[in-house]
């Protein structure tokens, strides 16, 4: 709304401007091994993806922030949990983790170079008993 200085440089008002959350998320400052793709570093840190925390945020932050925050995440998790719940995954025969190309690409969302590709097997086996209901 108003020109301000931020670290040395001068921004004039009314200037629009991008946040990098790509090179924010792989910032070795913030970030230990930030190269590397390893979920497990959030189990025991208080990064809140929310946007409460500059560190992450993939839902932007501050009143920018995405409205339908909780929809998302509680879509995700739902439909997660689903996938997990109902199926075994594995690679298929012959691949093994050490195989797996997890390079991204950069765009305006994030997705693997490769596709993943697995095999999803029924946890829990088909009932056909009630094929043809009777109304």
């Amino acid at each position: 709304m108003e020109e301000v200085n931020i670290d040395g440089y001068n921004i004039p008002a009314k200037t629009r401007f991008f946040v990098n959350a790509w090179a924010i998320g792989r910032d070795p400052e913030s970030w230990e091994n930030p190269y590397v793709f390893e979920p497990e570093r959030f189990i025991c840190r208080t990064v809140d993806f929310k946007g409460q925390h500059f560190e992450l945020i993939p839902f932007g932050a501050g009143r920018r922030s995405c409205p339908a925050i909780t929809f998302g995440t509680a879509s995700v998790e739902l439909a997660l949990a689903q996938l997990l719940h109902s199926f075994d995954w594995e690679l298929p025969p012959g691949i093994t983790a050490k195989d797996l190309d997890m390079t991204e690409v950069f765009g305006i969302a994030m997705h693997r170079i490769a596709d993943l590709i697995v095999i999803a097997k029924p946890r829990f086996p088909l009932d056909h008993t009630n094929d043809n209901p009777k109304i």
